[in-house]
């Protein structure tokens, strides 16, 4: 592993830091800033995960088109200029805007960084250098989403905030150190679903989304002190690897960014869902029960379905 690849890895793990710091905090900073309902703060995460998805097609044109490495900058000082905006919203359609604009391009930043990665990592080592550079990104999470609940007890959102865009602004720092060799155009279409996403993916994608659903649920919960988020977050940590794993062993050549970047879809898709029902139920009984049933269903699914389906489908 090169130092531009470890360079990268940071990036993500502080991308992932900058996001993540303001999942926790979100229903309850726009319910005492605007008086937004919590069911209204659901709408806030559905959103930003269906803009992840929206720009997913225009990838692969963007970074075909343009350099690799400015896609993930200006991506990134969009999305900071959203976090931004959030201290100075006082309204449900300004929260939503926000969330639309930050989801997109968070979605075109980290899937602009997944090429970047694997661009400048050997052909013998890229399947071991998308599974560290996921794990870092999963990292940045879960300390995210830590430190940002302790930052808010000691000086509010706002600060908050600040800290949200000084690391994000850090990230860009970091990727624009990276060298990436020139690579010719290679004339991809508008949209495509190249590096967006993989069709042999998707029975582990949906069980993905199932299985990251659960701390999602729990993701709201950690602004109340629920230490079982911590655990399930965790968890998600720590099977991040062999499920990167599972879905590049099912690509086939030069597809281990796609695969990489669908396992990284169906992630962010089954915790935003899951804090989105969170908001919409934001009773602990209630939701600790959804949570064990999804929890059960999510491992019935992988013995029953996915893990079957991967020992016949894998080519690697």
């Amino acid at each position: 592993m090169t130092l531009n690849f470890w360079r990268m890895c940071i990036a993500n793990l502080l991308l992932y830091l900058s996001v993540y710091m303001l999942f926790p905090l979100f229903p309850f900073f726009m319910e005492r800033q605007a008086g937004i309902s919590m069911e209204q703060a659901g709408g806030v995460f559905l959103l930003f995960a269906a803009a992840m998805f929206a720009v997913g097609p225009f990838h692969a044109y963007l970074v075909d088109a343009y350099k690799r490495k400015h896609i993930y900058l200006y991506s990134m000082f969009i999305m900071l200029a959203a976090v931004w905006g959030y201290a100075f919203a006082d309204s449900y359609t300004q929260y939503l805007l926000l969330a639309l604009l930050q989801g997109a391009c968070f979605g075109l930043a980290t899937t602009a960084g997944i090429t970047v990665a694997i661009d400048i990592t050997t052909s013998a080592r890229r399947s071991a250098g998308n599974m560290v550079y996921a794990w870092m990104g999963r990292l940045g999470m879960l300390v995210g989403a830590m430190l940002g609940i302790w930052l808010y007890k000691i000086d509010g959102f706002r600060m908050v905030i600040y800290l949200s865009v000084a690391v994000g602004l850090l990230s860009m720092w970091f990727v624009s150190r990276v060298y990436v060799a020139f690579r010719a155009p290679m004339g991809m279409a508008l949209c495509n679903a190249d590096r967006f996403l993989l069709p042999r993916a998707w029975l582990p994608a949906v069980n993905m989304l199932l299985i990251t659903f659960v701390p999602g649920l729990l993701l709201p919960l950690m602004f109340t002190g629920c230490y079982w988020t911590l655990a399930a977050l965790t968890v998600w940590i720590l099977i991040t690897v062999p499920c990167i794993r599972m879905f590049v062993k099912l690509s086939h050549h030069c597809q281990r960014g796609t695969a990489n970047t669908t396992c990284h879809l169906a992630m962010e898709a089954g915790l935003l869902i899951g804090a989105a029902t969170a908001c919409q139920l934001m009773d602990k009984v209630q939701i600790y029960r959804i949570g064990l049933v999804a929890a059960v269903l999510a491992v019935l699914f992988f013995i029953l379905l996915t893990y079957p389906y991967y020992k016949r489908k894998r080519v690697r």
